[in-house]
């Protein structure tokens, strides 16, 4: 679910800042959105497309009227009232880092359509800019202020930077974490304490490294070890992607499609219950963005009452893309 960057110059990634286009929630008073147009490659042949981890991807056919995937997060975003917010962080980071260096997602908490969150994740890829730290990103993000430090001697491979509508509008700090590199570790980061483990994540090939992804789900201990219980983590509709993902967190555990296609994007949203406006924007704007790979995960927790009797339940699911 990715594109890469926005345009080769600060001045050209945004191309119209003026608010008049689609919107998720209808009413006579807010601002319609115009979508941005998915940029070209940049001036040094750098990749106009990236997916989740920040690497770079061949689209599907193209066409003029393309559009970047980070309309997605603006629909959202408009969808909770904080457009005006995040188009501003958007343009701090990208005059800041330049373009094709941030990867975004969009959380969604199963049946309640207001409770969403964004999270913005930071690798280190060999086109980043210099200096590139936890500590640049977070003078980018002010006024908002950024919880947490990377000391220079971690060996890090990404950090993340999470909020939610009151984060967002400066409310309150917003959240960061820590990938290690070459380890599938990360860390929550808060001021004046210890970092805490958050998530263990491998990732595997669909086919090849399918027997590695049975075992990791088969003793997960959020889920029975079920047939149909593996049939509802790795649905066949989503298996047709580049790699699969299984994460263990602190209160659940999480499965990842990587470079999925729109319609695996929409079987995705339908079966999680996302908001309807989102999925109609989607499908009005479905030609525009068939050329784009898209990310997706679902976090499941333990449930003993499900009715199914696979003992879980999926309690949020995410979108991911680049920009």
């Amino acid at each position: 679910m990715v594109t890469g960057k926005l345009a080769r110059g600060a001045s050209r990634w945004l191309p119209v800042m003026a608010l008049n286009g689609l919107q998720l929630h209808a009413s006579p008073r807010e601002p319609r959105l115009t979508p941005w147009p998915q940029p070209p490659a940049g001036p040094r042949g750098e990749s106009a497309h990236y997916d989740y981890c920040l690497l770079p991807y061949t689209p599907k056919a193209t066409t003029a009227r393309d559009l970047a995937s980070v309309n997605l997060l603006r629909w959202s975003w408009q969808a909770h009232g904080v457009l005006a917010q995040g188009e501003a962080l958007l343009q701090r980071l990208h005059a800041g880092l330049g373009p094709g260096q941030v990867v975004w997602g969009i959380k969604q908490r199963v049946q309640q359509p207001d409770a969403a969150s964004w999270e913005l994740y930071f690798y280190r890829r060999p086109h980043n800019p210099q200096p590139y730290t936890l500590a640049r990103v977070a003078e980018l993000f002010a006024p908002l202020v950024v919880e947490g430090a990377v000391p220079d001697h971690w060996r890090w491979l990404m950090f993340s930077v999470e909020f939610d509508v009151a984060q967002l509008r400066g409310e309150r700090p917003c959240a960061s974490s820590v990938y290690i590199a070459s380890s599938g570790l990360s860390y929550k980061l808060r001021d004046n304490h210890p970092p805490e483990l958050e998530n263990h994540y491998v990732f595997r090939d669909p086919l090849t490294g399918i027997d590695d992804i049975l075992a990791r789900l088969q003793v997960s201990v959020h889920a029975q070890p079920h047939p149909l219980g593996l049939a509802r983590l790795l649905p066949p509709q989503l298996m047709r992607c580049f790699h699969v993902c299984v994460a263990n967190k602190r209160q659940a555990d999480a499965v990842y499609w990587s470079r999925v296609d729109l319609a695996q994007l929409q079987f995705f949203l339908d079966r999680h219950g996302w908001p309807q406006p989102l999925r109609a924007q989607i499908a009005d704007h479905a030609p525009q963005l068939a050329h784009l790979c898209w990310d997706l995960g679902a976090d499941f927790q333990r449930a003993p009452d499900e009715a199914t009797g696979v003992g879980f339940s999926f309690i949020k699911s995410g979108i991911y893309g680049a920009y």
